[in-house]
């Protein structure tokens, strides 16, 4: 990315600002003070194809985040039958972030956490079924079992293991993600960024989610 080189704000899509800001001033002020401290660690990277990598992916975390926070306050009223629609479309979006990560998986050496070779493609075949609701989570999970057997865990370092982790979870639900099912694609880049170019993180996740980029940040939009 050329260093003078004006982007539109991916959060509101109205103004130009420095990559390095990661949004605008505008959509920065309507965050919280939490969400503010977020911002400000992420613009001390000072690459800009890392922060713009981060916020593309926030983005698509918010997208998603807006559907379980409507389906939790729904459940709250006992509103069952609008809180199980929400889920619905919440399962629907799950499996777009879950193809997402099998195309940047498949720009990832995953060999390197293996002493051996071990084919993963009947894996990400099993993945891609489950994604397209062709095949259950159990039969998904004896493969899942057998690749953690053979993960030498002990010996890889902190980066290693995040990407062993990353791959073998990215498929699960809310109940093995916890807090990471809402934050899925931060987490996800900061565990696949030594592995990989940022830039193609960012690519492959426009290519997938071109209603999220196309469109401004709901929650913040929304506020006056």
């Amino acid at each position: 990315m050329c260093e003078n080189a004006k982007i539109l704000c991916p959060y509101c899509l109205t103004r130009e600002i420095d990559p390095a800001q990661a949004i605008c001033s505008a959509c920065y002020s309507k965050e919280d003070k939490w969400e503010r401290g977020s911002w400000d660690d992420l613009r001390k990277r000072k690459n800009a194809d890392e922060i713009q990598m981060f916020t593309i992916a926030k983005k698509v975390d918010e997208a998603f985040q807006i559907p379980e926070n409507e389906a939790y306050a729904c459940i709250e009223k006992h509103e069952m039958i609008q809180a199980e629609a929400l889920e619905r479309e919440m399962e629907a979006f799950h499996r777009r972030r879950i193809l997402c990560m099998v195309e940047i998986f498949s720009k990832i050496d995953c060999g390197v956490l293996f002493s051996g070779y071990v084919e993963l493609d009947t894996y990400f075949k099993n993945v891609w079924d489950y994604a397209h609701q062709r095949i259950a989570a159990e039969q998904l999970r004896e493969v899942q079992e057998y690749l953690r057997s053979q993960i030498p865990w002990k010996s890889l370092s902190s980066q290693r293991m995040d990407l062993g982790a990353e791959l073998l979870n990215f498929w699960c639900g809310e109940d093995e993600l916890d807090w990471g099912y809402s934050q899925y694609f931060e987490i996800a880049a900061g565990n696949l960024k030594p592995f990989l170019a940022m830039t193609l993180f960012t690519e492959i996740l426009c290519k997938h989610f071109p209603d999220v980029m196309s469109a401004p940040v709901k929650r913040l939009s929304s506020k006056l």
